[in-house]
Protein backbone atom coordinates (compact mmCIF):
# COMPACT_ATOMS: atom_id res chain seq x y z
CA UNK A 1 0.00 0.00 0.00
CA UNK A 2 1.50 3.07 -1.37
CA UNK A 3 1.97 6.20 1.52
CA UNK A 4 3.36 9.72 1.73
CA UNK A 5 4.01 11.69 4.64
CA UNK A 6 4.26 15.36 4.73
CA UNK A 7 6.09 16.88 8.05
CA UNK A 8 4.29 20.65 8.73
CA UNK A 9 5.44 23.25 10.27
CA UNK A 10 2.65 25.50 11.70
CA UNK A 11 2.63 29.25 10.75
CA UNK A 12 5.01 30.93 14.05
CA UNK A 13 1.79 33.25 15.00
CA UNK A 14 -0.54 30.60 15.99
CA UNK A 15 -0.55 27.98 18.84
CA UNK A 16 -0.54 24.72 18.39
CA UNK A 17 -4.32 24.13 19.18
CA UNK A 18 -5.23 26.74 16.75
CA UNK A 19 -2.99 25.33 13.94
CA UNK A 20 -4.80 22.03 14.76
CA UNK A 21 -8.72 23.15 14.66
CA UNK A 22 -7.73 25.05 10.96
CA UNK A 23 -6.13 22.25 10.02
CA UNK A 24 -9.38 20.25 11.56
CA UNK A 25 -11.99 21.96 10.05
CA UNK A 26 -10.78 23.61 6.98
CA UNK A 27 -7.77 21.83 5.52
CA UNK A 28 -8.47 18.16 5.78
CA UNK A 29 -12.19 18.80 4.50
CA UNK A 30 -10.46 20.76 1.59
CA UNK A 31 -7.83 18.00 0.55
CA UNK A 32 -10.23 15.18 1.28
CA UNK A 33 -12.77 16.22 -1.16
CA UNK A 34 -10.04 17.29 -4.12
CA UNK A 35 -8.26 14.29 -3.87
CA UNK A 36 -11.01 11.41 -3.11
CA UNK A 37 -7.98 8.84 -4.31
CA UNK A 38 -6.44 8.77 -0.75
CA UNK A 39 -7.73 5.92 0.89
CA UNK A 40 -6.66 6.92 4.87
CA UNK A 41 -5.57 10.31 6.22
CA UNK A 42 -3.91 10.90 9.41
CA UNK A 43 -2.54 13.70 11.09
CA UNK A 44 0.17 13.29 14.09
CA UNK A 45 0.32 16.42 16.17
CA UNK A 46 3.41 16.92 18.12
CA UNK A 47 2.68 18.07 21.74
CA UNK A 48 4.73 21.08 23.16
CA UNK A 49 6.94 18.37 25.06
CA UNK A 50 8.30 15.05 23.54
CA UNK A 51 7.82 11.68 25.78
CA UNK A 52 11.58 11.42 25.43
CA UNK A 53 13.76 14.34 25.30
CA UNK A 54 16.69 13.76 23.05
CA UNK A 55 19.65 16.34 22.49
CA UNK A 56 18.93 17.60 19.41
CA UNK A 57 17.13 20.69 18.15
CA UNK A 58 13.18 20.76 18.71
CA UNK A 59 12.00 19.42 15.40
CA UNK A 60 11.22 22.12 12.52
CA UNK A 61 7.38 20.84 12.23
CA UNK A 62 4.52 20.65 13.91
CA UNK A 63 2.09 17.76 12.40
CA UNK A 64 2.97 14.36 10.68
CA UNK A 65 0.57 13.95 8.21
CA UNK A 66 0.65 10.52 6.77
CA UNK A 67 -1.84 10.12 3.24
CA UNK A 68 -2.50 6.06 2.34
CA UNK A 69 -3.20 5.00 -1.29
CA UNK A 70 -4.71 1.82 -2.18
CA UNK A 71 -2.64 0.83 -4.66
CA UNK A 72 0.23 2.51 -7.47
CA UNK A 73 -2.43 4.10 -9.44
CA UNK A 74 -4.48 5.69 -6.69
CA UNK A 75 -1.17 7.79 -6.03
CA UNK A 76 -0.32 8.32 -9.64
CA UNK A 77 -3.89 9.36 -9.79
CA UNK A 78 -3.38 11.63 -6.80
CA UNK A 79 0.28 13.15 -8.13
CA UNK A 80 -1.42 14.17 -11.51
CA UNK A 81 -4.50 15.41 -9.89
CA UNK A 82 -2.14 17.77 -7.19
CA UNK A 83 0.09 19.07 -10.54
CA UNK A 84 -3.58 20.48 -11.60
CA UNK A 85 -2.97 24.32 -11.54
CA UNK A 86 -6.56 25.00 -10.18
CA UNK A 87 -6.55 22.34 -7.41
CA UNK A 88 -3.02 23.30 -6.51
CA UNK A 89 -3.82 26.89 -6.12
CA UNK A 90 -6.85 26.04 -3.93
CA UNK A 91 -4.67 24.13 -1.80
CA UNK A 92 -1.82 27.03 -1.89
CA UNK A 93 -4.69 29.49 -0.61
CA UNK A 94 -6.25 27.25 1.84
CA UNK A 95 -2.38 26.83 3.66
CA UNK A 96 -1.56 30.22 3.82
CA UNK A 97 -4.32 30.75 7.00
CA UNK A 98 -1.97 28.22 9.16
CA UNK A 99 1.34 26.47 7.62
CA UNK A 100 4.79 27.39 6.22
CA UNK A 101 4.12 26.04 2.56
CA UNK A 102 8.22 26.34 1.87
CA UNK A 103 8.64 24.58 5.17
CA UNK A 104 6.39 21.34 3.96
CA UNK A 105 9.02 18.40 3.17
CA UNK A 106 6.61 15.07 1.78
CA UNK A 107 8.37 11.91 1.31
CA UNK A 108 6.99 8.23 -0.41
CA UNK A 109 7.97 6.25 2.36
CA UNK A 110 7.74 1.98 3.05
CA UNK A 111 5.93 1.41 5.96
CA UNK A 112 7.25 -1.43 8.34
CA UNK A 113 5.05 -2.79 11.24
CA UNK A 114 5.01 -5.90 13.49
CA UNK A 115 2.62 -7.45 16.00
CA UNK A 116 2.78 -5.20 18.86
CA UNK A 117 3.34 -8.37 21.23
CA UNK A 118 3.97 -11.87 19.88
CA UNK A 119 1.70 -14.75 20.56
CA UNK A 120 1.43 -16.24 23.76
CA UNK A 121 3.25 -19.66 24.15
CA UNK A 122 2.15 -20.67 27.48
CA UNK A 123 2.37 -24.56 28.75
CA UNK A 124 -0.41 -25.39 30.97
Amino acid sequence: MPKLIALIQKLPQLSRAEFAAYYEANHAPLVARLLPMISHYARNYLPDEPAVAGKGEKPAFDVLTELWFENDADLAAFWQRIREPDVMAAIREDETHFLVSDATVMYQVDEVTMASRPASSHAD
